[in-house]
């Protein structure tokens, strides 16, 4: 199908979790998929969509897209991008 892509792994996302912790320690990732934000806003099913959420249980991010084919490849740098080009992050940035 032209609008799905594959499923992630397991291990694909433990390795998100995995990267994401390193880039934010403070936050952690809260994990969505498609159409958990208010409708369907996700790009194409099977898209990885997280929020930080700090210590105090308060999202600290917008909605943050991967593809499941961005995820071999992800690294702290690449997270942290990805957080402040959606526009937000632990301390304002």
């Amino acid at each position: 199908m032209g609008n799905q892509n594959r499923k992630a792994t397991k291990d694909e996302m433990a390795r998100a979790r995995r990267v994401i912790g390193e880039a934010f320690p403070d936050c952690q990732p809260v994990f969505g998929g498609h159409g958990d934000y208010g409708g369907h806003r996700a790009p194409r099913d099977h898209t990885i969509s997280f929020r930080l959420r700090d210590e105090r249980g308060q999202f600290c991010s917008n909605v943050v897209w991967i593809l499941p084919d961005e995820l071999a490849a992800l690294t702290a740098e690449i997270i942290r991008a990805k957080v402040k080009r959606a526009g937000g992050g632990p301390g304002g940035g």
